[in-house]
């Protein structure tokens, strides 16, 4: 199990790490004010990519996918959202006049292949196929990188070539991870009698989760923006992505006991709440040991990596939103496999909705930016402890039902 998490952890710091590149290039070859609209956009991408990882990717690992009626309906599901939600981010970015038409539509195209590459990553995930996962997503970086610089050395470089880059990325990362899914996975069935309704019943639940967080961050940037401008945004998400690799590192983890307690809930035998606890515990250690590290390093490592000075403080709200992470996702983790993903969404949605007034009534207070991550940091932590709660009162055993779902939906 050691090896299989390290595994885990290793394959989500390989995408935190693509992440993170990424936007350095973005701050540094275009200006802190241009990273502050990437971050927007970028933000959108993850809001959507984190609804079909909910509804498809979640669901996958939980239902029997070896059913054909569940597998096209897990495809069928797949299509629907990623095209919706590609066409919806096209028409809102163009009619807003936030980008142009080029820059919408690779914004879109972006979108649409990121939600289909992250499902192939759910599928190694599922077999826990971490360092191929590492693989499809280091391939895929490649590919964008190798774009960017041919675009920047004829200096012509923009937000467009950028998104450009990253969705043809995306794309051959897609590819790539296909063929890298265990031979027994790696098949499509026709959408004929696809059972979308299972698939429905609990991934919706699931996506409505995944997508609060998020959210919660595309909504503080655009509070962010409308009282202090882009480039406060810039360095709001500066901060942000300096102290990334901790929170994907503890997705990495997250994502490990998702799999883990599902295989575990099919087998017949249910996670417990004492596992959960000996994790929060070494996730608050390790997540501790990582922010004195982060901190001590900030005068050094921010100018190199962003070309400007972030925030300290912004950095330690950061870290302190991390913290909140560590201690939420595996109540949470436990609680959906085990059929109670309603009131984990109920729970989450509750603390999400606090951050925002909390962040709200800091704005109208004259609060620092900065000082954002600490409202949402504490709210957070509140909804960790609601988890805890909801896991440890047990309620009725909830089994497999004949698609694979809990009984409990």
């Amino acid at each position: 199990m050691k090896r299989k998490a390290l595994g885990a952890v290793m394959g989500q710091a390989a995408q935190a790490g693509i992440g993170l590149l990424l936007q350095i290039l973005v701050a540094r070859l275009l200006g802190i004010e241009e990273y502050g609209r990437f971050a927007i956009l970028y933000g959108v991408v993850i809001v959507a990519t984190a609804v079909v990882t909910g509804l498809v990717g979640d669901t996958l690992v939980v239902l029997d996918r070896s059913r054909r009626v569940i597998r096209a309906g897990l495809e069928a599901m797949l299509l629907m959202t990623s095209v919706v939600l590609a066409v919806g981010a096209f028409l809102i970015a163009w009619l807003t006049g936030f980008s142009d038409v080029l820059e919408s539509a690779l914004f879109a195209v972006a979108l649409a292949a990121f939600a289909v590459e992250e499902i192939v990553r759910r599928l190694l995930i599922a077999h826990m196929s971490f360092v191929r996962t590492a693989m499809t997503d280091v391939s895929g970086f490649v590919v964008a990188l190798a774009i960017i610089l041919v675009v920047h050395l004829t200096g012509t470089l923009s937000l467009a070539a950028f998104l450009g880059g990253i969705a043809a990325g995306q794309i051959v990362a897609t590819f790539v991870g296909w063929m890298l899914v265990p031979k027994a996975d790696r098949h499509l069935v026709g959408l004929g009698g696809a059972d979308v309704a299972a698939v429905w019943r609990y991934g919706m639940w699931r996506g409505l989760q995944q997508v609060l967080r998020p959210s919660l961050f595309t909504v503080v940037r655009l509070l962010v923006l409308a009282g202090a401008g882009l480039a406060a945004v810039g360095l709001l998400e500066a901060a942000r992505t300096y102290t990334s690799p901790l929170i994907l590192v503890i997705g990495g983890l997250s994502s490990f006991l998702f799999v883990r307690f599902a295989d575990q809930h099919k087998a017949g035998r249910a996670g417990s709440v004492r596992e959960a606890d000996r994790v929060v515990v070494f996730l608050v250690i390790g997540t501790l040991l990582m922010s004195v590290i982060a901190v001590v390093l900030i005068p050094w490592v921010s100018p190199l990596l962003f070309d400007v000075q972030v925030d300290p403080l912004a950095v330690i709200a950061w870290l302190a939103y991390g913290m909140s992470v560590a201690i939420v996702t595996p109540y949470g983790a436990l609680g959906a496999v085990g059929g109670r993903q309603v009131a984990v969404f109920v729970i989450r949605l509750s603390d999400t909705l606090l951050a925002i007034l909390a962040a709200v009534v800091m704005l109208v207070l004259g609060a620092e930016p900065s000082t954002l991550p600490f409202a949402l940091a504490g709210a957070s932590m509140l909804g960790g402890l609601g988890l805890r709660w909801l896991v440890a009162s047990g309620g009725r055993s909830v089994g497999p039902r004949g698609d694979g779902a809990p009984d409990g939906e």
